[in-house]
């Protein structure tokens, strides 16, 4: 799967549980954690700017592999280390993500993973 494809399939997943016409744009935003946990939070405002949260138990959980796979193309595959990410949708399907290192959440996780 490429990167263009795994952005798509987030994107559709994201699309398939806004459940208006008339939104502005859509987010997910990422804790990576490790291979095999990560914590999304999320959702979509309004043209209103009313803010709804998404319900990922409502999602497709191919969400969850959409973003492994991303993390493992893009930290591993390009030396670019993420813990973070953010994935922006507009209505057009102009998407935007950004990833970034959280140094601080680093260290909170390797100190839950030693006790």
């Amino acid at each position: 799967m490429t990167i263009e494809n795994i952005h798509q399939s987030i994107a559709d997943n994201m699309v398939d549980n806004i459940f208006i016409n008339d939104w502005a744009n859509a987010f997910i935003t990422v804790e990576y954690y490790d291979e095999s946990a990560l914590e999304l939070e999320g959702g979509y405002k309004t043209k209103s700017n009313d803010f709804i949260s998404f319900k990922f138990r409502n999602f497709d959980r191919r969400i969850i592999s959409d973003f492994h796979r991303l993390h493992k193309i893009t930290s591993f595959d390009s030396g670019k280390k993420w813990n973070r990410a953010a994935f922006t949708l507009e209505p057009t399907g102009k998407f935007n993500i950004d990833v970034n290192w959280d140094q601080e959440l680093a260290d909170e996780i390797e100190r839950f993973s030693n006790k």
